[in-house]
């Protein structure tokens, strides 16, 4: 028979219970414990202390009266808010709570304005040396209208950031003028307009002068509003920031005369009144023209240094009629005093040293120009259709620089007898007029051209037309000359070319020649390399153009041997014979010549001996001395230097210079002076 489970009895089921109650002692127990600790812990202590905000920490004995207590908060602890600090004793140190808190109003010390209406002020205007601990709004308790003028009270509330309210009661005047009115000395006579502010109008109480513009300072004006009737104060200040202006002179004394330091000022000027110094004092004993400064001081103060001279002399200052001459001691007034070597043409003052018995003295003297310039017709001829100035027709005696100009033209188209009248002003002002009788004579004679022969060129290469062709005319000199052209640089053959020019008078010559083009075969940089190689071994830094000129000749003639042979359609081809073998005939020796003389940029012209059966070649150069031959050919029949020749010296051998005079300049007659033209190079002579 099974069995079946005891059942517990009831004893066993209240069994738990003493360990329930047991439990509940023990937390009782322990609550009991831990107040008996906190009431020992916080004995005489208190747990939370109040802070206000922006001051110092409370003392450590707000917390506990014990005379060891202590606590150290950080810099965290000043902010508004609760903070946790531990206070420290002999025996313990117990947590307690810092409450931080804002308390205290804001103060502040009302400041009374005053302002124009129309202005609108700000609160914090109305308040200075501000206090609280934290940030402050500053605004108007009320609104105000700032555009009524008279006394107003003014309520400003100071609020912090924790709700701490002030009010402070201020003074805000009004006023239908300006405080002040700043007016630099010398300006005009202010109005009342000018103290009122906008929208006023005013009655000036106390009167203003010119006078009172001139001193500098301050003056207390009284001003009637017109609008309202009240009267209010205003200040014009007068100031001087300006310094004065002055301009300082030379005064010339006699020796042991004193003089004032105004009398070395000339311009001086400023609104207030002036008084003068010496900052650098002349000496009395010198004779020498001396540098000094003269202080120049206003009634604001404003000084202004300004520099002048001063010369003690026996001679004292003079004026001299300016003249084509040297001054003379007639010229100063003492026929016994002998000036220094000066040429009294230049209108102006000078310092000029004059010997009068065993002294040096300094006269200053100052040359004038009243003589009007003289004038007088030139010697002509003069033609019809040129553009003649008053230059050209009148001549002018005068010491100074003179300007011409046509008061009546002449008719310039006119051969006709005529007047025509100019004026003149020379560089002082001084002024003559003159009427002058005139026929202008008819040009009729074409210019002349010269240089137009048959020449070559070179297929694809730009040809220089006028490097020896130019026109001349007898009354124009140099004339323009105009090219038309038939060659085709592209391909080769002969072409024509027609060179005309024409002068003033409308008179035109025309001339023509023939230009071939052939191949080239020698390129014109090879040929100028050649040349430059040359004229670096025979020529120097330091020779002029006839030494240079001599030094070519003299190199051709030596190197060019005479073959009787050449190219004579090719120069540049010839050119390179001669240079680099040596032996040609005389269009070797031309074409040599030409290069040497294109490298140095001499002018020459190329000539062709004039003759049916026979041909020679060479040149013609123009130094600035007149064109003359030159020639450096040398061979068997030919042993004459033909250097720089006239055409009379040419006739040694009458068939063989022989050329068209025509096509060509006139060649000088006078001989070559190789010496005498070298000098004047060197001397700067030459044209």
């Amino acid at each position: 028979m099974s069995k079946t489970p005891s059942q517990p009895n009831d004893n066993q089921r209240r069994a738990p219970a003493p360990l329930g109650r047991t439990i509940l002692l023990y937390l009782l127990a322990l609550l009991l414990a831990l107040g008996a600790f906190l009431l020992w812990m916080y004995h005489g202590i208190s747990p939370v202390i109040h802070g206000e905000y922006g001051m110092d920490f409370p003392p450590a004995d707000s917390f506990c009266s014990a005379p060891d207590a202590a606590y150290y908060p950080d810099e965290a602890c000043r902010a508004i808010g609760a903070h946790v600090v531990n206070v420290q004793t002999r025996f313990r140190v117990v947590p307690c709570l810092l409450i931080v808190r804002d308390t205290t109003a804001p103060t502040a010390v009302p400041v009374a304005l005053e302002f124009p209406s129309g202005y609108v002020p700000a609160p914090q205007e109305f308040i200075t040396d501000l206090q609280d601990a934290d940030l402050v709004g500053v605004s108007f308790a009320q609104a105000y209208d700032f555009s009524d003028t008279g006394i107003h009270q003014v309520a400003i509330l100071l609020e912090d950031m924790s709700g701490n309210q002030c009010q402070i009661s201020a003074t805000a005047t009004v006023r239908a003028t300006v405080e002040k009115l700043t007016l630099e000395a010398g300006s005009p006579v202010p109005t009342a307009e000018d103290f009122c502010t906008p929208g006023f109008h005013g009655e000036l109480l106390t009167p203003l002068s010119a006078d009172m513009m001139r001193q500098p300072g301050e003056y207390a004006l009284q001003l009637k509003c017109v609008e309202n009737g009240k009267i209010f104060p205003s200040i014009l200040s007068i100031r001087d920031t300006v310094s004065p202006t002055a301009a300082g002179t030379l005064l010339v004394l006699q020796p042991g005369e004193a003089a004032a330091p105004e009398r070395f000022v000339t311009e001086a000027a400023d609104e207030t009144q002036l008084t003068y110094s010496f900052a650098q004092a002349p000496d009395p004993l010198s004779r020498e023209i001396q540098n000094i400064l003269i202080e120049v001081t206003d009634a604001g103060g404003n000084a202004a240094q300004v520099p002048a001279q001063v010369l003690y002399s026996a001679i004292g200052r003079v004026t001299v009629e300016a003249k084509n001459g040297p001054l003379t001691g007639a010229d100063l007034g003492v026929p016994a005093a002998e000036p220094e070597a000066f040429l009294a043409n230049e209108p102006g003052t000078y310092a000029v040293r004059v010997r009068l018995g065993d002294e040096e003295q300094i006269a200053m003297v100052t040359l004038v120009d009243t003589t009007a310039p003289a004038l007088a017709l030139r010697e002509g001829p003069f033609y019809t259709h040129h553009d003649l100035s008053p230059e050209d027709l009148v001549s002018v005696e005068d010491v100074t620089e003179v300007t011409l100009c046509f008061l009546e033209a002449p008719d310039q188209t006119s051969a006709e007898p005529q007047t025509f009248r100019v004026k003149a002003v020379d560089a002082a002002g001084n002024e003559a007029e003159a009427a002058f009788p005139l026929t202008l004579l008819v040009d009729s004679d074409p210019p002349v051209l010269y240089g137009v022969v048959n020449r070559s060129g070179y297929v694809g290469e730009p040809i220089v037309y006028l490097k020896e062709v130019y026109a001349q005319d007898d009354i124009d000199g140099r004339v323009d000359v105009q090219v038309e052209s038939s060659v085709i640089l592209s391909q080769r053959g002969k072409y024509t070319v027609i060179f005309t020019a024409a002068d003033a008078s409308g008179n035109t010559v025309s001339k023509s020649c023939t230009y071939t083009l052939v191949a080239p075969t020698v390129s014109d940089e090879r040929v100028r390399e050649a040349a430059r190689q040359v004229l670096s071994d025979i020529i120097t830094p330091d020779m002029v153009t006839a030494e240079k000129l001599k030094a070519v000749f003299d190199y051709v003639r030596a190197r060019v041997h005479y073959t009787g042979n050449s190219d004579k359609t090719d120069w540049r081809k010839e050119a390179i014979r001669g240079f680099e073998e040596g032996r040609g005939d005389c269009f070797t020796v031309y074409s040599t010549t030409r290069a040497l003389l294109d490298e140095l940029g001499i002018p020459y012209m190329s000539v062709t001996r004039k003759s049916s059966s026979s041909r020679h070649f060479w040149v013609i150069v123009n130094i600035g001395t007149g064109w003359y031959h030159f020639d450096p050919l040398i061979s068997s029949a030919h042993r004459h230097r033909c250097f720089m020749w006239t055409n009379q010296q040419c006739k040694v051998k009458p068939y063989f210079w022989r050329f068209h005079e025509e096509n060509f300049p006139p060649i000088a007659t006078d001989p070559f002076n190789y010496d005498a033209v070298v000098q004047m190079e060197r001397d700067g002579l030459l044209p």
